[in-house]
């Protein structure tokens, strides 16, 4: 599986290709007839010189990385074929969709029952309701570490961070343009040019990708379009120093459909995907801009130095925007309320940091060091309409259109939210090798975080911590591992408690133990972990006043996963996935809304021969179990299967034609409750898309 090309004459730090191809976890390839081995890793070439990954400041291959790491690349992306490309994160274990509301972005995710953090490149991105994500045409590949991972980004999740790893120049020049659509409507169209050495010396390397989707819905007044553009080049100046620089560009204007109220736990009658729930006339419009620079300079054969910076802005504005609440309906269940309200948003982000990478050797094995700092300064500025309404609305009616006031009616804007700032970290990592068997990995981070915000109120928030991620691999033969590790997480939370004071961030402390490998000649690769993580200090709402906080207990999870991919045959394979979470806490602070199960199965064919040589055909579902109910504990979430059939067959050497129906059945699901966490219920519910049909045209000239 080839993921990219160094430059010309190039050694990359870290074999990134190694730890992608080896993951082993969840699907990382289709049809797994090339299955990368130990000795091969060195033939793979790599765009790894810039630290685009999770895992690359220090090179270790997967097998040695003792936890879990997920990895959907962009021939699996292709494959499945969702409406947005990141929805097939919903194909792993232990990871479940949350809300979307204002359909402007990208939908959030949780991962083992906590909020999982979207990174861009490995560092944080504005994240507000999904407005600073990346464009589906800038995607190569998303990676999913699981568990505590402070270590890796910072003060960013207890339960996983899913880093978006975009598309970077090659020396081999390519252009691939695709358009989409499906039954409702939508149609799209992004392209992908690699310039490749435009000096034909390898000095210089261009790349532009861009798209532009109009996207169509079964309810009528939902839309949403997306126009985006992002050009990348590198400059190789010398044979020792490297600096890519990039500019992403993304607008996107959308009326998406509101949830509705679910007091009992039930989809309420006359509710489905055609209903619209909303402002006929709403209007939601983000625009993002996001620069990315990174130098690399190599001091000597084994010492490495990585700059990075970026600077990101992201607008956001909304009117006639709707939202259906459930405060007084959660005790009666008859009637609900409609908000409308107009709002601007503005988010900016600056990050800078620097590390040095070291490679020597002793006890006859390869040793890894790095150091390093980071900066980063988060502004945040949201102002409301001074004018807003509230409409008591019986449920059997909450699907009828409304329609927002003038803009005049809304008056003048006044600061409602603000947040100012600043993170400043130290950390260091290493990879151990006491032989060839048994790798030993540890990481210690420092982080201090000084913030000023505003909301019925000034406030300063001044915290820091100390977090360690300590873990061994050890190779029982040349196919398996074994691994334990030991992780922490650092989150603040943002909120004030009735005397005034700030919150102190929640932390939490995590153990992994597993297997990952092969077995039967590389016909079987799999990866299996235990896991169980103690969330401290949590943050809930003060059932006496909502507009303050208390420190209530603790929430523990514990769970298991289970991934395989198996080659029956030259054309057929099969995938597996399964994941079992627990979360336990006390009666003080309700449990997260999430899936204790979690799956999926597909079965993939490819012709190898004779007249349908190269069509691919792969067919399966993926599997959400019951939740339970944060609200009322008499209640569960149901769950739900949602069954996936694609097609795909090379016309000619250079055009393929896709097909593929998502939710085959059209199953009628909750798909997310808007609960991203502990006591953070929000406001209704939203359903799963119906089955939808697309039809791809990929011509690669």
């Amino acid at each position: 599986m080839k993921l990219g090309n160094t430059s010309k004459g190039r050694t990359p730090l870290a074999p990134l290709a190694a730890a992608i191809t080896l993951a082993l976890t969840a699907p990382i390839t289709f049809a797994e007839e090339e299955i990368v081995k130990e000795e091969e890793i060195e033939k793979i070439e790599v765009t790894g010189t810039f630290q685009q990954s999770l895992i690359n400041r220090i090179p270790v291959t997967a097998k040695e990385l003792p936890f879990t790491l997920d990895v959907i690349d962009s021939e699996f992306l292709d494959i499945r074929n969702f409406t947005r490309k990141i929805e097939a994160l919903t194909t792993l274990p232990n990871i479940a969709r949350t809300e979307d509301r204002v359909g402007s972005g990208t939908t959030s995710f949780l991962s083992r029952g906590f909020a999982a953090p979207i990174l861009v490149d490995n560092r944080v991105q504005n994240n507000f309701r999904g407005a600073g994500a990346r464009d589906d045409s800038f995607v190569e590949r998303y990676e999913i570490l699981k568990g505590p991972a402070s270590i890796a980004s910072g003060p960013v999740g207890a339960g996983g961070i899913i880093n978006t790893v975009t598309k970077s120049p090659t020396a081999t020049k390519a252009v691939s343009v695709k358009l989409r659509g499906d039954q409702f409507g939508s149609a799209g169209v992004d392209f992908d040019v690699n310039l490749g050495e435009i000096d034909n010396s390898g000095t210089v390397l261009f790349r532009i990708s861009g798209a532009y989707s109009d996207f169509e819905f079964d309810a009528d007044h939902v839309s949403r379009t997306t126009t985006a553009i992002r050009p990348v080049v590198i400059f190789n100046i010398g044979s020792e120093t490297s600096i890519k620089a990039s500019i992403a560009y993304r607008e996107n204007e959308s009326n998406p459909n509101g949830g509705f109220p679910i007091p009992d736990g039930e989809i309420p009658a006359g509710i489905d995907t055609d209903t619209f729930l909303g402002f006929v006339d709403g209007d939601v419009d983000s625009k993002d801009v996001l620069y990315n620079v990174e130098l690399n300079h190599e001091f000597l054969d084994n010492l490495k130095l990585t700059v990075r910076g970026s600077k990101q802005s992201t607008d956001m504005d909304y009117k006639h925007f709707g939202g259906i609440y459930s405060y007084d309906g959660l005790t009666t269940g008859d009637y609900t309320y409609l908000s409308e309200s107009s709002a601007q948003n503005e988010l900016n982000a600056t990050f800078v940091d620097a590390q040095l990478a070291y490679q020597t050797s002793f006890w006859g094995q390869k040793q890894d060091f790095a150091i390093g700092v980071a900066h980063q300064e988060d502004d945040w500025t949201r102002e409301f309409a001074e004018n807003y309404r509230w409409e008591q609305i019986p449920l059997d009616q909450i699907g009828t259109p409304q329609y927002g006031w003038d803009d005049e009616n809304y008056g003048d804007f006044y600061l409602f939210q603000s947040t100012d700032a600043k993170l400043k970290s130290i950390f260091a990592e290493t990879a151990l090798r006491p032989n060839k068997d048994l790798t030993i990995t540890a990481g210690i981070r420092y982080d201090k975080l000084e913030q000023d915000n505003f909301r019925r109120g000034s406030y300063g928030y001044d915290d820091n911590d100390l977090t360690t991620r300590l873990g061994a691999s050890y190779a029982v033969n040349e196919n398996i591992n074994l691994y334990a590790s030991f992780a922490q997480a650092f989150v603040p939370q943002y909120r004030v408690l009735k005397s005034g004071a700030p919150t102190e961030a929640e932390t939490s402390d995590g153990i992994e133990f597993g297997a990952k490998g092969s077995a039967f000649d590389n016909r079987v690769s799999f990866s299996a972990a235990v896991f169980s993580t103690k969330r401290k200090g949590v943050a809930i709402t003060d059932p006496n006043d909502p507009d303050y906080a208390i420190i209530a207990d603790e929430v523990d999870v514990e769970g298991i996963e289970l991934s395989t991919i198996t080659i029956l045959t030259d054309s057929l394979s099969f995938s597996f996935n399964v994941g079992y979470t627990d979360i336990e806490s006390s009666d003080e602070v309700p449990a997260p809304v999430f899936p204790e199960f979690t799956g999926s199965m597909y079965l993939n064919y490819e012709a190898q021969s004779g007249t349908l040589e190269g069509l691919t055909v792969s067919g399966g579902f993926r599997h959400v179990g019951e939740s339970k109910n944060n609200i009322f504990t008499d209640h569960t979430w149901d769950g739900y299967n949602v069954a996936d059939l694609s097609a795909s067959y090379p016309v000619t050497e250079s055009i393929k034609v896709s097909l593929g129906i998502l939710n085959l059945t059209d199953e009628k699901y909750i798909e997310n409750t808007q609960v991203a966490g502990v006591n953070k219920f929000r406001y209704g519910a939203a359903l799963g898309a119906p089955r939808t049909v697309t039809m791809t045209l990929r011509w690669d000239m």
